[in-house]
């Protein structure tokens, strides 16, 4: 819980922790079962969702910090690719999870499970990169 004598460094770093511990939680519990286990595929679909939701604060959060209001997700993102401190390959990766995120928690058009796993497989790895890239300007 962010306080008010919490810097904005210091929420970053919180949120970044909390996007690698869904990331290393995925990566323990990742398998093809979580398309026949439906309380496991809950379980994945619940921490990609909170990692991605981790990803879109910290990319606010940075905007912020950079003298500039926080827009939309998709907004923040480019921000960032157009400051240099994520690549444009990140970036779209970055889109790609948020809407994966979209689509999970509303169930646009239902959902394709074994779309959805590929992509989560695909783009957790993006997230971590995320956290390092991010982690790595901050301290740099």
């Amino acid at each position: 819980m962010a306080t008010h004598t919490q810097t904005i460094a210091e929420r970053v770093v919180q949120k970044c922790e909390m996007l690698i511990d869904r990331v290393e939680f995925i990566d323990l519990h990742f398998s093809e079962e979580i398309l026949t286990d439906r309380i496991l595929r809950k379980a994945m679909y619940k921490e990609f969702q909170e990692a991605v939701e981790a990803a879109a604060d910290i990319c606010a959060l940075m905007r912020r910090s950079l003298d500039s209001s926080a827009q939309d997700d998709y907004s923040n993102v480019d921000y960032l690719v157009e400051r240099e401190i994520v690549s444009a390959d990140l970036g779209q990766s970055l889109k790609e999870a948020n809407g994966l995120r979209n689509r999970l928690v509303h169930e646009y058009d239902g959902v394709n499970d074994r779309i959805a796993y590929a992509s989560i497989a695909r783009l957790t790895e993006a997230l971590r990169e995320f956290s390092g890239v991010i982690l790595t300007w901050l301290h740099g």
